[in-house]
């Protein structure tokens, strides 16, 4: 399993996990629960984008960088949304603030919405390996 399939296969479940956390009732400790899914899912997104760009041959450093090729490449349609991802996913150390939970929990429910449409290019943009391939 190449390393771009490890990431992809670890994002689709993450994926999953994020959008049933979304789905229950807000409470606090709920909030808390879909802050870190969001946190590790986010980081799956972009280092998955990052590993896609390594495999083209493109050599990036930091997420915004990935972010900015990742559009060119046309796997994500608006940078400055994923930038603002970034910035939640940044926040999520301070989240004992109440402000930047609902904003970061916000941001979660944003980027899960977003998420399928991401996935659904990095599968078509590259030859991802399944369990289901000819061996």
């Amino acid at each position: 399993m190449t390393k771009t399939t490890a990431l992809f296969t670890q994002l689709e479940l993450a994926t999953e996990r994020l959008i049933e956390a979304i789905a229950l009732p807000e409470t606090q400790i709920h909030r808390d629960a879909t802050i870190q899914r969001f946190e590790f899912t986010f980081e799956l997104a972009w280092k998955l984008m990052h590993a896609i760009l390594a495999d083209n041959g493109i050599e990036v450093y930091g997420p915004k960088n990935t972010f900015r090729e990742a559009a060119r490449l046309q796997l994500i349609d608006n940078v400055e949304i994923w930038f603002t991802f970034l910035e939640a996913r940044n926040l999520t150390t301070h989240t004992y603030k109440e402000d930047n939970a609902k904003y970061v929990y916000r941001k979660a429910k944003e980027f899960s919405q977003l998420l399928p449409e991401f996935i659904e290019k990095a599968r078509s943009s590259t030859i991802i390996e399944t369990s289901n391939s000819a061996s």
